[in-house]
């Protein structure tokens, strides 16, 4: 019987698996896929904050701003001395496994879950690996396996109520300035969400997210801008971008994309992932310790999460409901622009700006230029 069990082997679950393993827990690693870090679902953008947690070698680029350009054809440009790492995503997931299995994780591939459910006693879980059918056992499961996690599915959690749909491809166009993300918002671009350039070296990544609606025509308006070019790759798949009203239960726990732990105004889940995985930590060891497994006692995962990170996602998920009604209202975000492309704003902009925090960027912002609360909640 092993201490724990994990389902899915991204950044957050193999986070987790190498602070319990060091630390002596009995772990046992599922993943779907026959490799780690495939397919990429992923843009690739993180702060550095990141790598003060993950020893990784995948950084490929550096960007130090953003160009977002508008339905007028217009942009603003925001400039931050912070640089902000574009890395490959395939390769920094095998470097987080590494670090798990090295200080002792069981992890197992091309094992997927298939059930699972817990009762006073123990937690076990159903996965077919290599084709055969296995179950195991565990004092705590936990589902780090993503948007669409089995586990939580299989323990009855509440799904997602808000899940956006991305689809990029790594293009074969050369951005000239690679210092820079290009952001696009607009009827054309994106419907809820936000479309996207990032340079990656010799390859742009290129895509757009979508709130019910399909990706591939808003993608194609996008990928437009950039003639010449030839997908070399694609990649699609959902973001959750609230968290769940309760990411704990009797004997289990959910981290990251499966908790929707998850940053609503970008959809990035890496940073947030991992800040996830360091309190589940922390809870798993308290649950030992005390051998008290209940949901009662878990609960201090989320306690623990929410005093980190909790107040910031609760705020920018607001912010995105509100520009979500708008993001479409062409007329309503050229205003926006002319409001914001100011010296002072654009100066504001580039001093508190923060990948992982933005909330603080907003509401100074909206202190100094009150009208665009008008536009947010109203409309007009």
């Amino acid at each position: 019987m092993y201490d724990v069990i994990i389902s899915g082997a991204g950044p957050s679950g193999s986070y987790l698996s190498y602070l319990l393993s060091k630390n002596g827990y009995k772990v046992l690693q599922l993943e779907e896929h026959k490799e780690i870090g495939k397919p990429v679902e992923c843009t690739g953008l993180v702060s550095e904050r990141v790598f003060k947690y993950v020893n990784s070698g995948s950084k490929v680029n550096e960007v130090h701003g953003a160009n977002v350009f508008f339905p007028n054809g217009k942009n603003i440009h925001i400039s931050k001395g912070e640089k902000t790492i574009v890395m490959y995503r395939d390769e920094f997931d095998k470097d987080v496994s590494a670090m798990a299995i090295g200080s002792g994780s069981d992890t197992r591939i091309n094992a997927r879950v298939l059930d699972a459910k817990v009762n006073d006693f123990y937690g076990e879980v159903k996965y077919r690996e290599q084709g055969e059918i296995k179950y195991a056992k565990a004092g705590i499961i936990v589902g780090a396996d993503g948007a669409n996690s089995k586990i939580r599915n299989a323990l009855n959690y509440e799904r997602p109520k808000k899940i956006i749909s991305t689809y990029q491809v790594d293009s074969s166009f050369h951005l000239d300035d690679q210092d820079d993300v290009n952001v696009f918002i607009g009827s054309e671009n994106s419907r809820g969400f936000f479309g996207w350039a990032v340079p990656s070296g010799e390859i742009t990544r290129i895509g757009v997210g979508v709130d019910h609606v399909t990706a591939i025509k808003y993608f194609r308006n996008i990928n437009k801008k950039f003639n010449r070019s030839q997908i070399l790759g694609i990649n699609a798949g959902p973001i959750p971008i609230n968290y769940l009203k309760k990411t704990y239960g009797n004997r289990s726990l959910l981290l990251g994309d499966a908790a929707g732990i998850v940053k609503p105004l970008s959809g990035g889940g890496i940073y947030t992932g991992i800040i996830s995985a360091k309190n589940a930590y922390a809870a798993i060891d308290q649950s030992f310790q005390a051998n008290d497994f209940s949901e009662k006692r878990l609960k201090n995962y989320q306690k623990l999460w929410k005093h980190e990170i909790g107040r910031e996602l609760y705020i920018d998920s607001k912010i995105q409901r509100y520009f979500s009604r708008i993001s479409t209202n062409d007329t309503m975000l050229n205003k926006i622009y002319e409001t914001i492309d100011t010296e002072d704003i654009i100066r504001r902009i580039n001093s508190l700006g923060d990948i992982d925090y933005p909330a603080k960027v907003v509401f100074s912002i909206l202190m100094r230029k009150p009208k665009l609360i008008k536009y947010f909640l109203f409309g007009g």
